[in-house]
């Protein structure tokens, strides 16, 4: 019973310290789900977060914590806070990262953690830069996917060059965001399980971003030895003075 109850007071101080929902984008539909690991002692510091600036700019944001338990609840909590606000303000990706270096050098136990950023300008031109993350997933509206390898860099607090990398998208493009519980296993490659998820993303193109990330989770989620966090992200129209936002579907941020 003592385990239980600690496990449901991790997972509530989880819930307190990530975004309770996301932002309603008009040009970009969204949706975040969060499985938290069945072990009460292995509750982690993953986080996600989205950030709809006042430039027209959607910067969506992961990490992961090195560790698990209360402390790295906590400093989950810190990085997640100062990255939310280092994206509203800062140039790019890149740039926020280098400040959230020298921010997560001063809180003991972020060494090493991990972090993307990725960077929606409002067209069709991506900007992304990862402090040691898996790389994105790109999955094409018309066929066909990538996985964005440019601008990836140490783990944070670890010394090295901090570049963003632009991309080209299109409009109904899917982006998918992770943190390695999702692909780390010991019998399988990172590579095999992100091709299947590609293919899993592209049947599944015609469902909402909810249900995608949902989808996702259950079916590549579910043995993880790892809190699981799944971001799906779909740039629905150009973002422009003249263009009406249409209302999309109201982004969902499930945790469990």
């Amino acid at each position: 019973m003592a385990d239980s109850a600690d496990r449901a007071a991790l997972i509530d101080l989880q819930r307190l310290l990530l975004p309770p929902a996301l932002p309603a984008i008009g040009c970009t539909e969204a949706a975040a789900h969060y499985r938290a690991h069945n072990d009460a002692l292995r509750l982690g510091g993953d986080w996600y977060d989205l950030i709809d600036r006042d430039d027209n700019r959607v910067v969506s944001v992961v990490g992961d914590v090195v560790g698990h338990g209360v402390r790295q609840i906590s400093v989950m909590g810190q990085l997640r806070a100062a990255s939310n606000a280092l994206a509203r303000s800062l140039a790019g990706p890149a740039e926020m990262l280098r400040v959230l270096d020298t921010f997560a050098a001063d809180v003991p136990g972020a060494e090493y953690a991990s972090a993307a950023v990725l960077m929606l300008d409002g067209t069709t031109t991506a900007s992304i830069a990862s402090a040691g993350h898996p790389p994105l997933l790109h999955v094409r509206a018309h066929g066909g996917h990538a996985l964005i390898e440019g601008g990836r860099g140490p783990l944070l607090t670890i010394p090295g060059r901090r570049e963003s990398a632009t991309f080209e998208y299109e409009i109904d493009d899917i982006f998918v965001q992770y943190t390695d519980g999702l692909v780390d296993r010991r019998d399988r490659s990172v590579d095999e399980i992100l091709r299947e998820i590609a293919a899993f993303v592209a049947d599944a193109a015609a469902e909402p971003c909810a249900a995608i990330a949902a989808g996702v989770i259950d079916r590549f989620g579910g043995d993880a030895d790892d809190d699981v966090v799944v971001v799906v992200l779909r740039p629905r129209n150009h973002r422009s003075p003249d263009y009406l936002l249409q209302p999309q579907l109201a982004p969902i941020s499930t945790f469990g």
